[in-house]
């Protein structure tokens, strides 16, 4: 089922291309996600971050794509050779090992355990007198809108492991990298480090604290697998309406999607404007819905409750004017889309 690790990728030249070619085609197939990427041969959560061009897709599902649903591959395109790539930045950083290690380990799991091991002991103290160590303690925020959006970024592309936390985002996102960067220092009093994915198109903020893991799980997010603990909004939120309109923004800034479609009738093109947002979580797709029936926006959620759209233009202009965004590629499409000939007056 898996798609192979290493496989040539498509690189569209303008951003969206990618995007609406995943979105138009399903429309065509008339799929649902979960089927579209069985025949993809790619996890549900992949075509997602295709969708969202979080990352570049392979060659091969874009020529599946086009032959199933026998729309064409939009043009301006670059195929990177994957293999190629990947034994370049295999060759340097092995290289950049041996220099400062003496050698290459060649197993992950003891790697990963003897880093866990170096960070319980050691990492997470700050420097001290000999003979005394203390944890590095954060400042613990109150609930307010700024923390039920950080919560909605973590809902979104953020995860919770045993000693860190993360929030891997789009490179190509870098005002709001240094958006989602400033949120958590004025939160926690904390700077996050920041590292960029040599073979993907991604950068992952990380947060190396245990007592911000412990914060993090006291006001509702989980450790572990998000999808299989089944993740929803967490109550204190839900309960608030600036909190909700807050979190909503936050994951649909990180897991959303703004996209145009555009059909031809009687010879003249027509654009709409539409907001996506897909997710395996069940009771999170029930809580997004629920909050955007409260703020008076239909939406139409699919029969197996993995993707809710905002397809009406009224109800677009209602959830830019009600939630908003603080992601500059979802404000230019809506700045554009203002602009265009079916913008509502």
């Amino acid at each position: 089922m898996a798609e192979p690790l290493i496989t040539n990728r498509i690189k569209f030249n303008k951003e969206g291309v990618q995007s609406k070619f995943i979105l138009h085609s399903k429309e065509v197939l008339n799929l649902t996600w979960s089927v579209f990427a069985h025949k993809l041969k790619v996890h549900p959560r992949t075509l997602a971050e295709w969708v969202r061009e979080k990352f570049t897709m392979s060659e091969k599902a874009a020529k599946m794509i086009s032959k199933l649903s026998r729309l064409k591959i939009p043009k301006d395109n670059i195929i990177i050779n994957w293999d190629g790539h990947l034994k370049k930045i295999s060759k340097s950083g092995g290289r950049a090992v041996m220099a400062k290690y003496g050698k290459v380990s060649t197993n992950e799991e003891y790697r990963k355990e003897r880093w866990e091991k170096w960070w319980k002991n050691t990492g997470q103290y700050k420097k001290n007198p000999r003979g005394f160590q203390s944890l590095i303690k954060i400042k613990i925020p109150p609930k307010d809108n700024l923390l039920a959006e950080f919560v909605g970024i973590m809902l979104g592309d953020g995860g919770v492991n045993q000693f860190y936390i993360t929030v891997t985002l789009s490179s190509v996102e870098k005002q709001y990298i240094i958006f989602v960067s400033k949120i958590i220092n004025k939160l926690f009093n904390v700077v996050p480090m920041v590292y960029k994915h040599k073979d993907a198109k991604a950068v992952r903020i990380v947060i190396n604290r245990k007592q911000m893991v412990d914060f993090c799980q006291e006001i509702g997010l989980v450790k572990g697998n998000k999808i299989k603990q089944q993740i929803d909004i967490p109550n204190w939120i839900k309960e608030n309406q600036d909190f909700s309109k807050a979190c909503i923004r936050g994951l649909i800034d990180t897991d959303g999607c703004f996209y145009n479609n555009s059909y031809i009738v009687n010879g003249k093109k027509y654009f709409y404007f539409k907001i996506a947002f897909i997710s395996a979580s069940k009771p999170l797709i029930s809580s997004v819905a629920e909050i955007l029936g409260d703020l008076g926006i239909k939406v139409i959620i699919n029969k197996h409750y993995r993707d809710i759209r905002i397809v009406e233009s009224q109800y677009v202009l209602k959830y830019i004017q009600e939630v908003s965004s603080n992601n500059q590629k979802h404000l230019k499409k809506i700045k554009k889309w203002k602009k265009s000939k079916n913008m509502l007056k």
